[in-house]
């Protein structure tokens, strides 16, 4: 048996069922899009409601707020209102600071041959005009702490890096501090 099918319809006739195929295709799709859209249109009336709602209830507060500024305990709540201000101005300084830790990476990433670090103490430019960074440790020779402090002094995030005399004292194993300023 021969499996191929074969149209014995006029071209015409052929043409005709195409479009309507096409037509018909066309009509689904449309009804489909159609109701895709009004169930979208459903789901989103909740979010419309909660929104407004939301809208009502700031309104309200705002109303609230300025209800309670107009009272007799308005110079108390000015009063708060510049203190909660202040507090909001230190966090904003705050954001812009660097990260302790990516000081401290930095730190880390200068060579260090000969010398062992065992500590570091971070202090932050709040009412300074700079922030320091204290590194503590011990050095196998004199020369490996002056190449160290150099390093440091080198370093792009580091404006100086300053080492008591007195560290130099002993010829090997010395503990030192180093006191590095940092660049803004």
């Amino acid at each position: 048996m021969y499996n191929e099918l074969i149209n014995l319809l006029p071209p015409k006739r052929q043409r005709e069922l195409a479009r309507d195929y096409s037509i018909r295709l066309s009509v689904v799709v449309i009804w489909f899009v159609t109701a895709l859209t009004c169930m979208a249109a459903v789901l989103l009336v909740p979010t419309f409601v909660f929104l407004t709602g939301s809208v009502n209830a700031a309104k309200a507060r705002l109303a609230n707020i300025e209800s309670t500024l107009s009272s007799s305990e308005e110079r108390v709540l000015l009063d708060r209102l510049t203190a909660l201000s202040g507090d909001t101005a230190t966090l904003v300084a705050l954001a812009s600071t660097p990260s302790v830790s990516d000081i401290i990476r930095a730190a880390l990433a200068v060579s260090h041959p000969g010398i062992a670090l065992s500590s570091f103490t971070y202090a932050s430019a709040v009412n300074k005009t700079q922030s320091t960074l204290s590194i503590s440790g011990t050095a196998a020779t004199r020369n490996a702490l002056r190449a160290y402090q150099l390093a440091l002094e080198s370093a792009p995030s580091a404006l100086s890096a300053a080492l008591p005399v007195s560290a130099y004292a002993k010829d090997t194993d010395s503990m030192f501090t180093i006191l590095v300023t940092l660049a803004p």
